[in-house]
């Protein structure tokens, strides 16, 4: 039985949360340009700018070797030049995150000689190591970023949550660094 182009179906294909329709003789469109996803438009919602980062390995130098993969993150800046960066998908996550809870509830952690940052993330049970040696680092950035100094490190928890490790232990501290993010999760935190 021969088939006619003009009864071709479409169908709803997901795309990275984006809906785009594909005709079953042809190939899927592409999502608008300007299409953005949940995580991104609820980051903007709460006053952030959503971006794409990569995550880099720096190791024992200066030079920072792009990993694969990517995320949206929201990035929020104040006045006073200070940011603060969770990615999209913890910030507007419909149930709590590991990493909102730790910004929320703001647990006690080990102070250390070396980088605060790090040893509050792995005293409340995150992780900020790219590797298994302490002098293993690494961050999130732009994409083709050469700057070691640019890329973000971040507090990762079991679920997956991330949260920029600095501002996470500066919230614990009482500073608030970007925004204070305690009523911007889409979730209903315990404790805020």
């Amino acid at each position: 039985m021969k088939r006619s182009p003009a009864l071709a179906v479409s169908v709803l294909v997901l795309v990275s949360g984006t809906a785009v329709a594909a005709n079953a003789a042809g190939p899927a469109a592409a999502p608008a340009p300007h299409a953005r996803s949940a995580a991104a438009a609820w980051c903007a919602k709460q006053g952030g700018t959503a971006e794409t980062r990569v995550p880099y390995y720096t190791g024992t130098g200066n030079k920072l070797t792009p990993l694969g993969g990517e995320r949206e993150m929201c990035v929020f800046a104040a006045a006073d030049g200070s940011k603060i960066m969770i990615a999209a998908d913890t910030l507007a996550a419909d149930k709590p995150t590991l990493a909102a809870l730790a910004y929320v509830r703001k647990p006690d952690g080990p102070s250390s000689p070396g980088n605060p940052s790090i040893a509050y993330c792995q005293g409340i049970n995150g992780t900020a190591m790219f590797g298994n040696k302490p002098t293993d680092g690494g961050g999130w950035g732009a994409k083709n970023e050469t700057d070691p100094s640019k890329a973000t490190s971040t507090c990762t928890f079991a679920d997956g949550s991330l949260i920029d490790a600095w501002g996470l232990k500066y919230h614990q501290g009482g500073v608030i660094r970007g925004a204070d993010l305690t009523k911007k999760f889409q979730a209903t935190i315990p404790g805020a």
